[in-house]
């Protein structure tokens, strides 16, 4: 314990292992404060910060889900390239992800669907065949 006063503290004592006290390391450390956005950014200056994007494999198909809040269906661009990349975008730019297809994934079975902000794209893909498995009886 310290009786010395420190940071205008006059006559309060203070533990000099305390977490409370300032730590210069804090301040540059990106995950204290709202990673990866500081947060004083608002939605006002970055609209799809609020983005969420996630990619989900089901036995029957690879299913893409973006949170875009305040984007309407009329707004969003959904393609396949010729590199199998999917992309997802807005009309007005401010918005854009792109995917690596897997291998087994069908282009030509494609669906999408918006409700309330989240846009759900499923692709098909291909079921991989069970190859023709025989028991064999083993005798002695």
């Amino acid at each position: 314990m310290s009786i010395v006063p420190t940071n205008g503290q006059q006559g309060r004592v203070s533990d000099p292992f305390s977490l409370d006290l300032w730590d210069p390391v804090d301040v540059l450390n990106p995950f204290s404060h709202g990673f990866p956005f500081p947060s004083f950014l608002s939605s006002e200056i970055f609209p799809y910060l609020g983005t969420q994007l996630n990619c989900v494999e089901t036995p029957s198909a690879h299913v893409y889900k973006a949170y875009l809040p305040g984007v309407s269906r009329d707004e969003v661009i959904v393609f396949i390239d010729d590199d199998r990349m999917l992309q997802i975008s807005t009309e007005n730019g401010n918005f854009m992800s792109r995917f690596k297809l897997p291998e087994n994934a069908r282009t030509d079975e494609i669906q999408g669907f918006t409700d309330n902000g989240m846009l759900v794209v499923t692709i098909g893909k291909d079921v991989a065949q069970r190859p023709n498995v025989r028991d064999v009886e083993i005798t002695e």
